[in-house]
């Protein structure tokens, strides 16, 4: 019986966790001190942080296909 790994773009991982190689290291920064500051302005609760990544990346206009895209 063989193992299948699991794809890690099926259970919503974010391009940060899964290592996306689309954008550069600096514009991956830019988009988690962006979403951190998401983050911080709606109080800091657990559980939204691929939201606060994805709405980064719109908002600095991220050219990248992030996994949610079809």
């Amino acid at each position: 019986m063989s193992k299948r790994k699991k794809d890690d773009s099926a259970i919503g991982v974010s391009p940060e966790m899964a290592g996306d190689t689309t954008v550069g290291a600096a514009e991956r920064e830019r988009i988690a001190e962006r979403a951190y500051e998401l983050y911080l302005q709606r109080g800091g609760g657990d559980g939204q942080a691929e939201d606060d990544w994805f709405n980064a990346e719109r908002e600095l206009g991220n050219g990248s296909r992030s996994i949610h895209e079809s």
